[in-house]
């Protein structure tokens, strides 16, 4: 099943049952577990720890000094090293990496990144940084032990039902002894260490068990918005939500997603402000000279293209299909994880890995994705994109949003993509500001209001 039917099956339930209804401790874990539902039904899998994760997670304890955690800071952040790009010199991190150019009184918490750890500290500005690590290490062992409980649900008999009816297998038990271990090791961590007044977290939404913590300890939790954020993504499209397991205040890119927030319902957090985002504003100051001056002299255009590890496949087929019929282009291919194994017939695709893919975004004539954020990101660079509308998966996730007036197409075929190329090339558009601009300046008035 696609990712998008298996959010509308999600759908379909919550409007036929009193999902908000199934609780443990008093609280609804139904928003916890509808995310790994919707996983397990597009997947037909399960997350579980490998043995590659725990070596991961052992071998990163110390790759930065734990004892920086024992200083009292103001703010903790949550954050993963695979979010960091490249900026003169140093690993910058696109979202959170404001707190340490602004010098904020701040504990960084990094999720290590599968295949690396942590970058080394000389290439990062972080001073005060910590491994997230500890705080997986604590909770896997937690985990593991929870699994000689059953937890005893509120109405557990309608999951049993919605699972039936639906001839669904799903583990929910586990999931919920997973949330509680969450909520466990978190407050094991804010026993320990100076508590923060304020827990900053992106991609909070699946560690749910982390800011049911935050707020029985009184810590305020603000999210920051980390890529596509719209009415398709499970995370946002709940018909209701826990309040102890979402947030205080999300932080936002810019105005469509503002309006999505309050004018919308639920009420997904109490307070949503515009914050824009940090690197775009970062790149654009420091990126200043043409990466592509040299190809621009052998080639008509150069055509970036942005990966996604589901679609990667699909996507590097259509490029190399695409690149065969345009030998006059040359086609940029930055897959989103290190893929040394993708293969293309045509010698107008470079494969690049691990870049900065704003650099890149800014210097190029034309972009091209799937469903990635750089096809909103490109916008603030006025690069026009191309959609490989693969079973109408990037219209429905972008129509709406960006349109052909913006320097927008979508494509589903070679042809296509041979007409969207001559519309686009070289011409103006109206491009949209999708990103609020100021982004230090609006973060740390974000901040400020919950350090007064």
């Amino acid at each position: 099943m696609q990712t998008l039917e298996g959010v509308k099956l999600i759908k379909d339930i919550e409007q036929k049952y009193d999902v908000m209804s199934i609780k443990w401790k008093g609280v609804s874990v139904w928003p916890f577990l509808r995310l790994y539902l919707k996983e397990s039904i597009t997947t037909q899998r399960e997350n579980k720890a490998s043995v590659s994760n725990i070596k991961l997670v052992l071998k990163s304890l110390f790759s930065y000094c734990p004892f920086r955690a024992f200083k009292r800071h103001d703010v903790w952040s949550f954050t993963a090293c695979d979010r960091r790009k490249q900026i003169g010199g140093k690993r910058i991190h696109r979202i959170s990496g404001v707190f340490a150019a602004e010098e904020m009184s701040c504990l960084m918490i990094e999720k290590p990144l599968k295949g690396l750890g942590h970058y080394p500290r000389k290439e990062i500005e972080e001073r005060d940084i910590i491994s997230e690590s500890w705080l997986l290490m604590t909770f896997h062992v937690l985990e593991f032990f929870s699994r000689c409980f059953t937890p005893k649900l509120e109405n557990d008999y309608l999951l049993k039902q919605i699972l039936g009816e639906n001839n669904l297998v799903f583990n929910y038990l586990r999931y919920v002894n997973t949330l509680n271990a969450q909520r466990k090791a978190m407050r094991l961590m804010l026993r320990i260490l100076p508590k923060p007044r304020v827990a900053v977290m992106e991609c909070p939404y699946d560690k749910m068990g982390y800011m049911w913590a935050f707020h029985e300890e009184g810590v305020k939790v603000v999210e920051m918005q980390h890529g596509s954020l719209n009415g398709n993504h499970i995370a946002y499209n709940g018909r209701a939500y826990e309040k102890r397991m979402n947030p205080d205040c999300i932080c936002v890119f810019g105005r469509d997603e503002y309006n999505y927030f309050v004018d919308g319902e639920p009420q997904y957090a109490p307070k949503v402000r515009m914050t824009g985002l940090y690197i775009l504003e970062r790149a654009n100051l420091c990126f200043t000279e043409d990466l592509f001056k040299k190809d621009k002299e052998n080639y008509k255009a150069v055509v970036v293209v942005t990966g996604q590890p589901v679609y990667e496949e699909i996507l590097s087929c259509f490029i190399d299909t695409v690149a065969l019929e345009h030998k006059d282009l040359i086609f940029i291919y930055i897959p989103r994880k290190s893929r040394d194994d993708l293969r293309f017939e045509s010698d107008n695709v470079r494969l690049v890995n691990g870049v900065n893919i704003y650099e890149y975004l800014k210097w190029a004539d034309i972009h091209m994705t799937i469903t990635s954020t750089t096809g909103l990101e490109s916008q603030y660079f006025r690069t026009p994109t191309i959609f490989y509308n693969y079973k109408e998966i990037s219209s429905r996730y972008f129509k709406g949003i960006i349109d052909e007036s913006n320097g927008v197409r979508f494509v589903e075929n070679s042809q296509q993509f041979t007409a969207a190329f001559d519309d686009l090339y070289g011409h103006s558009f109206s491009f949209r500001d999708i990103f609020a601009y100021n982004s230090v300046d609006r973060i740390n008035e974000v901040i400020a209001d919950y350090l007064k």
